[in-house]
Formats: C-alpha cells, sequence, structure tokens
C-alpha cells in the first residue's frame, strides 16, 4: 500500500480548501445555528463551490471505486472543517449522485448526474424500510399501470430530504430492488418537517411521505439484483461515516492542544500536567489508528479485494468508537469551556456518536466481522 498521495490529490485538497476561506468558514458557522432556510442557503452555496472544484465528479458510482483512496485526502480536510457539510455534500455526490450515474439510465438520468457533478443539484436517498410496521400495516405499496409506476411507500429518516432537487426512493419488489426519482415538490410527496437531531445540527433530515405518487417512464428502474445494489449503497454509507469519524478526530486533538498550550493551571500551561499529556496522546494514537485503518480500507475498495467489506466494517466500528472516545477526552481537557454549547468540542461529543448507529450499525458490523472471521479462517 502506498502511504504517499500523489500529485493529483494533493491538487484536489488544494482546490477544495482554497473554497474554505475565512468568509466560507463564517458561513459554516450559521450553518450549525440557523434555520431551515439558512441550512438550504449554505449547503447550496458550497455545494456549487465544491463542484466548481471537481469535488463532486470523483470516486462516483461503482465504477468510480478505484478512485476511492484518492479522494480520502481531501475528504478527510471537508469533515474536519464541517461534519454536517460533509454528510449533505457525499450524500448528494457519492450516495445520490453513485446510484444515479452506477446503477440508473437514460437521458434524464445522465443530465440529473451530469448536475450532480457540476453541483448545481442537491439529492438524497431515501432506503427501503421494512414492508409492514409493528402492527402489520403496509409502509409500502408498488403498482405498475402501463408506463407508469405508482408508489405509496413512507421514509423515516432522509438526509438531505428537506433541501434536495431530487430524492432517489429504494424499494423492494420481486425479490430485487426498484429505484424511483421523484422531486420534494411532486403530486404525493410529502416532506416531513426538519427534524432537531442531538448532533450534526447543520444537517438536513426529515421523514418522507409517497401517497399514490405517479413515476412517469423514465425515472424508474429495475427491479434491480438486490445484492449489488444494497452493497454498493452501505459501502459507500459506511465510508462516508467513518471519514467523518476521522476527521472530527483530527479537528478535536487541534483544538484540544491549542487549549492545553495556552490555558494555565497552578501557574503553568495544562501541558505540562502529565495527565493532559497522557489523554493527548491517547487521542492522538486513536486518531492516526483509526485514519490508517480507514486508507487501508479505501484501499482495498480500490483494488476490488474480496475482504473489502470486513475491512470497511473494522474501520467503521474503530473509527466511529474511537471518535466517541476522543471527544470525550478532550471534553475533559477543556473542562466547562469545552462544555458550553456552541464550542466545537461540545458540538464534536454529540457529532461523534451518529456514525456508531448509522449505516451499518457497530453491533451489525460486529456480526458481519465474526462471520468473516469464521468463514476465511475455519
Amino acid at each position: 500500500m502506498n502511504f504517499d498521495w500523489c500529485s493529483e490529490d494533493h491538487e484536489l485538497k488544494k482546490r477544495v480548501l482554497n473554497v474554505f476561506h475565512a468568509d466560507a468558514l463564517g458561513e459554516l458557522e450559521r450553518l450549525e445555528s440557523g434555520d431551515s432556510a439558512a441550512v438550504r442557503h449554505i449547503t447550496r452555496v458550497f455545494v456549487e463551490n465544491l463542484g466548481q472544484a471537481d469535488y463532486l465528479c470523483i470516486g462516483v458510482g461503482p465504477e468510480g471505486a478505484g478512485q476511492t483512496l484518492h479522494l480520502l485526502a481531501a475528504q478527510e480536510e471537508v469533515a474536519g472543517i464541517s461534519r454536517s457539510l460533509f454528510i449533505s455534500l457525499e450524500v448528494t455526490a457519492r450516495l445520490f449522485g453513485g446510484l444515479v450515474r452506477g446503477f440508473l439510465n437514460g437521458k434524464a438520468v445522465l443530465d440529473i448526474a451530469q448536475s450532480v457533478a457540476d453541483g448545481s443539484v442537491v439529492g438524497a436517498v431515501g432506503f427501503t424500510e421494512a414492508a409492514t410496521t409493528e402492527q402489520g400495516e403496509e409502509r409500502y405499496r408498488i403498482s405498475r399501470i402501463g408506463e407508469k409506476l405508482i408508489v405509496s411507500s413512507e421514509k423515516d429518516y432522509v438526509t438531505n430530504a428537506p433541501i434536495a432537487d431530487w430524492i432517489a426512493v429504494v424499494l423492494d419488489e420481486d425479490g430485487g430492488k426498484t429505484v424511483c426519482l421523484v422531486r420534494p415538490d411532486q403530486d404525493g410527496v410529502t416532506v416531513g418537517p426538519r427534524m432537531q437531531t442531538l448532533g450534526y445540527h447543520g444537517l438536513a433530515v426529515s421523514s418522507l411521505t409517497l401517497r399514490s405518487t405517479v413515476v412517469p417512464p423514465g425515472y424508474f428502474f429495475g427491479p434491480f439484483d438486490a445484492s449489488a445494489l444494497t452493497d454498493f449503497l452501505r459501502q459507500t454509507e459506511d465510508v462516508i461515516l467513518s471519514v467523518a469519524s476521522v476527521g472530527l478526530m483530527r479537528a478535536v486533538i487541534a483544538k484540544s492542544k491549542e487549549y492545553a498550550q495556552s490555558h494555565r493551571r497552578d501557574g503553568k500551561p495544562i501541558f505540562a500536567h502529565q495527565e493532559i499529556r497522557f489523554k493527548l496522546a491517547e487521542m492522538l494514537t486513536l486518531y492516526q489508528s483509526a485514519q490508517l485503518l480507514v486508507f487501508r480500507a479505501g484501499w482495498m475498495i480500490a483494488s476490488g479485494s474480496e475482504e473489502r467489506r470486513t475491512l470497511l466494517r473494522c474501520a467503521k466500528v474503530f473509527s466511529s468508537e474511537a471518535a466517541e472516545k476522543v471527544s470525550g477526552m478532550a471534553l475533559q481537557i477543556l473542562c466547562g469551556r469545552g462544555y458550553v454549547s456552541g464550542n466545537l468540542i461540545e458540538r464534536a461529543y454529540r457529532d461523534a456518536k451518529y456514525a456508531t448507529i448509522a449505516g451499518t450499525t457497530s453491533e451489525r458490523a460486529r456480526m458481519g466481522i465474526a462471520e468473516d472471521v469464521l468463514t476465511r479462517y475455519g
């Protein structure tokens, strides 16, 4: 495995960092505290600017898997600056854009995919929920009438739904997966109010309801092989969440180091206290280990290794749980200042939990790792 970034990787990172000038960083602070209108406006501005920096068109879809490792340097920078923006960008480019470019076809789809790459469209993906509720009620229904698809469906948590131009809804049909593209303002489509979440306050998440929504030809596809589509979506989401955890740790360590060197206790900087040094050392060890594990997972995805799914699960479990530990130790270092609402450390402490419960949860990832161990080393 080559641990050096090539010149193209450095150039991409440079273009991305140029987007985050001083004024832009001020806007990102508003992203975390603003209302839905502010979140919509600020996210769209950055989507457009990063589209112009060619950040949204790299590593897109199954065919873009070979670029996964080369994208990680720029992704970690964005995640370290704003995790809310990072998740929104990645859902648009790599999740929605990858689904559209990698599995769907037709002129309308190509136009949408190009708009995603240019930064002129925000996308969202609604994953299939259970077919019935706990009370046995149907959650969705699909029927085909002539060349049209009629869909009724409910999705509980859809990232970007309140700010999206297009939403890809993934449904079970005939043992496979069917994907339909809908617009939030389309008849029969209802996007719920933006949810207030524990962390990621700058992210737009809501429910999505389709009631006898008519999807015209050219905007629905499938059924596809369920495993191929699901594997792509889960793999993409797990990479995004793993990088978000690594970026979080990087930002937290930098802030903790700055505070430890500038703040004084008992007449000397708190960095001089052994306990603080031990915490910083452990934080850096966890960060570096998580970063290397995510890089290796990216390398195996890019090379098409049969172990890529298991290693990605390892990377997600370790990075997400390490992010929780690192943010907790940072809170101990900053004490009351870190506990004040709006502080970077307080925000990171709330954000860190998300990666352990989103995508492939830590529990399900461990089950998958164990199954691979039993199969591969039996």
